[in-house]
């Protein structure tokens, strides 16, 4: 009797979730839009994503990602949306959240009666069922009931954890609540019915701005610049002021936790018989990135500590070895010589605060249409043993100078021997 009244139940909750994604198909599926990246020269659709219509002046919420390309290259694009019912129109940027990859934009013309979406007051409860809506593949509309899992944990970039199924071309389109009301923008998936939703306070913020003049075109990048610098103070102000964690690392201390918002992974060839030295790692990193465009990524950062012992291969095949390691690093985010200049290094002799002895390179390269920001890439390789020795390594994307240098200094006094 109990296993049917859970088979009853668990039927009875199917069928109310599926009646209320059918509701809200047929009552706001005229709010639900295409938006369409349009090429000039061939007149055909370059990319598609999503977008739902928040008022009557006809502001629509998208991702940014899902307009980029018209940011970066207004001249050779154009922004359309195609309705349910087939029709189509332009639509005019009105403003971004890049950090948040969020977007509003707005119809050039309008009719008297428009449908819209409302944003809902408050996130739903932890396993609250939420409805994602969108445009996957080019299919037409669709809605996915799925699970509200709260905010992702260890996050510095908020994302709601959404149990369902978000296909490309969701992108941007809204998730809601029963009741119809928007509480988060989807973004993103990690696939095995994992997804990710920009939340509320971030959307309603965005919103908050649909009385705005449309952006100028030559204001795009300089908006964007103003948002990176913010939020990379922001994130190397936070990680400068936590109490850096340390652990052992072979004969040295080096820190193993800075934020709660990097993920830090060891690992080590102890399980390798034949390894004639010793390798054990300490990794951290941000797992989220800023998308900017196709072709370039910021916002991430990476740390790396390497403990390398070698007393029975002598003094000079572990030289050799030690080299070695430390060719191959390179910069944690995806970038282009269209984006960014070569590293420019300096190469030098320091001893820290703990008198740890190292060779060092910092590097620096910077972002050509974002003045004052720079991919940083620093390597460091003590000196203080013949078979032994620490290699540090770190990656920041996005950064100012002054952030670089102030960062680097306290990566490497952090590091000490036993």
């Amino acid at each position: 009797m109990r296993r049917f009244l859970v088979l009853l139940f668990i039927f009875s909750a199917h069928a109310q979730s599926q009646q209320t994604a059918q509701n809200l198909f047929s009552h706001y599926q005229s709010a639900l839009y295409q938006i369409r990246i349009i090429e000039l020269e061939s007149g055909n659709k370059s990319s598609i994503g999503s977008g739902f219509q928040i008022d009557q002046q006809g502001n629509i919420l998208t991702n940014y990602h899902v307009v980029s390309e018209y940011v970066f290259t207004p001249e050779k694009y154009r922004i359309e949306y195609l309705s349910n019912d087939g029709s189509n129109g332009t639509l005019a940027l009105i403003n971004f959240d890049v950090v948040n990859d969020l977007a509003l934009v707005r119809k050039t013309s309008t009719t008297e009666n428009e449908d819209t979406f409302n944003i809902a007051n408050e996130l739903p409860g932890q396993g609250e069922t939420i409805y994602s809506l969108g445009n996957p593949h080019d299919l037409g509309m669709i809605v996915v009931p799925g699970t509200f899992n709260g905010i992702k944990k260890n996050s510095f970039y908020q994302r709601i954890h959404f149990t369902g199924a978000i296909n490309p071309g969701m992108s941007g389109g809204p998730v809601v609540n029963a009741l119809g009301e928007v509480v988060g923008v989807n973004v993103a998936t990690a696939g095995n019915q994992i997804g990710f939703l920009i939340p509320l306070n971030k959307v309603q913020r965005l919103a908050a701005k649909h009385q705005d003049e449309i952006l100028a075109i030559d204001q795009f990048k300089n908006n964007i610049q103003q948002q990176l610098m913010a939020n990379q103070a922001e994130i190397i102000t936070q990680l400068q002021n936590t109490t850096w964690q340390k652990s052992s690392l072979g004969e040295a201390s080096v820190p193993t936790k800075i934020g709660e918002f990097l993920s830090c992974w060891g690992d080590s060839n102890t399980n390798d018989n034949e390894a004639l030295f010793l390798s054990v790692e300490n990794r951290c990193r941000l797992d989220e990135q800023i998308f900017l465009n196709g072709g370039l990524r910021t916002g991430g950062i990476e740390l790396e500590f390497e403990w390398l012992s070698g007393k029975e291969l002598g003094q000079h095949r572990f030289y050799s070895l030690y080299s070695k390691s430390l060719v191959g690093a390179g910069a944690g985010n995806m970038a282009t010589k269209t984006d960014v200049t070569n590293y420019q290094c300096e190469h030098n002799k320091v001893i820290n605060i703990h008198q740890v002895n190292s060779k060092t390179i910092l590097c620096l390269r910077a972002y050509k249409e974002f003045d004052g920001l720079y991919d940083v890439l620093f390597i460091g390789a003590t000196l203080d043993h013949d078979q032994q020795g620490l290699i540090s390594h770190f990656t920041l994307a996005g950064v100012a100078k002054d952030s670089a240098l102030s960062f680097t200094k306290q990566f490497m006094d952090a590091v000490a021997w036993q």
